[in-house]
């Protein structure tokens, strides 16, 4: 007589998907307290009137002759 391959058994799926939720769930969790955290300080710094950082949008030409350069 033929035998069929064993079914993957459902509660081992059952348990994988558990630990895969809750992992998610961990993951964005963390990911909108960061995001709240962030948030908080950038309004610290406005409070506080403390330098910004701002982050260029362009690249800098480094074509000789477009301007000087000095060194920090």
């Amino acid at each position: 007589m033929m035998e069929f391959p064993r079914a993957f058994p459902l509660r081992t799926l059952m348990v994988c998907f558990t630990i895969w939720l809750i992992a998610t769930e961990a993951f964005i969790f963390d990911q909108i307290k960061f995001q709240q955290r962030t948030e908080l300080l950038q309004q610290a710094a406005r409070a506080f009137h403390g330098p910004e950082v701002i982050v260029p949008n362009q690249q800098s030409s480094n074509l000789p002759g477009t301007g000087k350069m000095q060194r920090l």
